[in-house]
């Protein structure tokens, strides 16, 4: 009778509110549940309700909230999605999947189990996401860092229910990432002191025992990384499952493969040829030197955000693509080191969804000291303004623009979703776009578009390996030799990129493939429209849709058929 009762009840609700009000609901329901499961990701995106908390991997914690958003789940998969349409019907799909993601990311593919690494990253990521946070003061967020801070040495050894299950590469990349996370505890240290003159001995306290924690977690991981039993591989099947439902793709992982060979051979075919035309302008291959003596690290950074602000100004003023007022600051810095055991190129940090500070970080290779050597090498990259190619990746009108846009969208469920498909699709469309356009001198295309094509190229092999290491047909050292094989030595670089791959499965393979179903859409808008085209046009529609499955703007736009 009480399940009869409360089963009549949700059914008198979703009658009163309605199908699309009621999806309303779910999707505030469901963002709730995860801010509260996910505390170091609700503070990313700027919910502060959890800030002084990290993430509780308890089995009985983990089963509730699978609990909670499979109930969200099953009122979705009741409802009628024929009647959703528009942007409702997108949501709806987005809703279904972001909670079947959830679900696989800890039942199918459970890296609070698989991987050492995240008892560090999360509580590292916590704090820094608090440090550079410029919505509030430092004496408000003060408190909740110095609990972060706290919480490192329990954190950690919640890791003890699940070690059995642990895979090796992730204890290496836990390993790099302790010496990082000293200096971040460090630097955290130091602002704690000032903006809590008065809890200096428990600040260093905290500081002290993180210290130890992160010491003694490095050595327990070097010591039991080579008895290691568990995988990261998911398997072929759940790859497949995650293309199709999670990226929205009509394609398997063997087919992903072929096309990442297909563009491996004709972007080497391409380059080939073009090295041999760069080659005969410059037999020696020589460049002339810049160095400067006096050069700084501050200079580097300056002419690094000089470079920001004026390739948005010719993308602007070209009517390329629109950038909103709004969009916050793109401010270069040095990659965090807590960050480089998985990292190490370039990178960006996106302005939280909610918040009212939009500042986006683009994470530099970092300075190391200015010798000689190095004061040529960047004296040269600015005498040629070689930093624009990064920039129209990660900046404009690469992530920054479009995730600055994607934070206006008017539904919330929108403004969190970050589809590697489209984000990262997006960002190397933007290389060869840029190109195409105009942003580089006539004298050194023949360079510029060598270097598009190394870019889709390297791609291709990340298509190749990401989806070879997530279905077992590759282990981590034998990547690492393919990698090496195909694009020239790099092992460090390399290395840490492979560990990346396995804890995040289809991340690596997004570029690619991403951005050639957006070439496919403009394509499809050009002959649709016909004369009436614009190119301004199709890229503020592609964007204002948020980092959604590309797919499914496609299908929004009429770009599908």
């Amino acid at each position: 009778m009480f399940k009869s009762l409360i089963l009549l009840l949700v059914f008198v609700s979703i009658a009163v509110s309605g199908p699309v009000e009621r999806l309303d609901e779910l999707t505030r329901e469901y963002t709730d549940l995860r801010a509260k499961f996910y505390p170091v990701w609700a503070t990313g995106v700027g919910i502060h309700d959890y800030d002084s908390q990290l993430t509780d991997y308890s089995a009985e914690t983990i089963f509730t909230y699978r609990n909670d958003i499979s109930i969200i789940l099953q009122e979705l998969l009741q409802m009628n999605a024929d009647k959703f349409k528009g942007d409702n019907s997108i949501n709806f799909k987005l809703l279904k999947s972001s909670i079947e993601y959830d679900e696989f990311n800890l039942a199918k593919f459970p890296l609070h189990e698989l991987s050492m690494a995240l008892y560090i990253d999360e509580p590292l990521d916590g704090i820094y996401s608090l440090l550079i946070d410029n919505s509030r003061t430092m004496e408000e967020k003060a408190p909740f860092i110095l609990a972060r801070m706290k919480a490192i040495g329990d954190f950690i050894e919640s890791r003890w229910e699940y070690q059995a299950f642990a895979a090796p590469i992730f204890y290496d990349s836990a390993i790099e990432t302790v010496d990082g996370g000293k200096k971040l505890i460090e630097e955290a240290a130091q602002v704690l002191y000032e903006a809590l003159p008065d809890s200096t001995r428990r600040t260093a306290l905290y500081r002290n025992n993180a210290l130890g924690d992160l010491k003694s977690f490095k050595i327990f991981c070097g010591v039991e990384k080579d008895d290691a039993t568990g995988t990261h591989v998911i398997g072929k099947r759940n790859l497949d499952y995650l293309l199709k439902n999670i990226h929205f793709l009509d394609i398997d992982s063997d087919s992903l493969k072929k096309i990442g060979w297909q563009w491996y051979n004709k972007c080497s075919a391409a380059m080939d040829s073009l090295g041999l035309i760069i080659q005969a302008k410059d037999p020696s291959g020589s460049t002339q030197s810049a160095y400067n003596d006096s050069l700084t690290r501050d200079d580097i950074l300056n002419y690094y955000q000089w470079e920001i602000d004026q390739t948005a100004k010719f993308f602007k003023e070209n009517d390329i693509v629109t950038i909103p007022d709004n969009i916050g600051a793109c401010i270069p810095v040095e990659m965090p080191v807590f960050m480089r055991a998985i990292r190490k190129g370039i990178a960006y940090q996106p302005p939280p969804a909610f918040s009212t500070d939009q500042t986006g970080y683009f994470y530099v290779r970092p300075l190391e000291d200015l010798d000689s050597l190095a004061k040529v090498k960047y004296g040269n990259l600015i005498e040629k303004r070689g930093f624009k190619g990064s920039i129209v990746h990660e900046a404009f009108p690469g992530h920054h623009l479009q995730l600055g846009i994607a934070n206006t969208h008017p539904s919330p469920l929108r403004r969190i979703q970050h589809n590697t498909l489209f984000l990262e699709g997006w960002a190397l469309y933007c290389e060869q776009m840029a190109t195409e356009q105009g942003l580089f001198a006539d004298d050194d295309l023949d360079s510029r578009w060598h270097g598009v094509y190394g870019g889709i190229r390297y791609r291709a092999v990340r298509i190749i390996v990401d989806c070879s290491l997530a279905d077992g047909s590759m282990t981590p050292d034998s990547a690492l030799v393919f990698m090496n094989n195909l694009l020239g030595e790099s092992t460090e670089y390399f290395t840490a990129e492979i560990r990346r791959y396995c804890a995040n499965p289809t991340q690596a393979l997004s570029y690619l493939t991403g951005k050639l179903i957006i070439l496919d859409m403009l394509e499809k808008a050009r002959k649709k429209e016909g004369n009436s085209f614009s190119l301004k046009q199709f890229h503020d529609l592609i964007l204002a849709e948020g980092s959604i499955p590309p797919s499914l703007i496609a299908e929004k736009l009429g770009y599908n058929k």
